[in-house]
């Protein structure tokens, strides 16, 4: 019996790979400082957390700024984040949430 060429051995794939990511986050950037774009290979990035704003300011997608500080500690903004900047000794994180 054939196994056909588009098996994939189950040691070659990982769940994620098979089955799907099970949160709703699959990848996360923490930024510092200076400038962080999620444009290009950083492209998808857009909900955040801020730690400690740091004076870091985010640029919206559709244009517009937010600065960090106006944000609360710990709590999860679903925002569509072009860039990250301005922040010094800044804990940012921006996550890549599944679609």
């Amino acid at each position: 019996m054939s196994q056909g060429p588009y098996l994939i051995s189950s040691s070659l794939v990982s769940d994620f790979e098979r089955i799907g990511h099970p949160g709703k986050y699959t990848e996360t950037i923490r930024y510092i400082s200076g400038q962080t774009d999620l444009t290009g290979s950083n492209y998808g990035y857009g909900s955040l957390i801020v730690k400690t704003h740091g004076a870091t300011t985010a640029s919206l997608s559709g244009g517009g700024e937010i600065y960090c500080d106006d944000l609360s500690a710990g709590v999860v903004y679903d925002l569509s984040v072009s860039k990250l900047s301005g922040g010094t000794s800044a804990i940012v994180y921006v996550m890549k949430r599944q679609q």
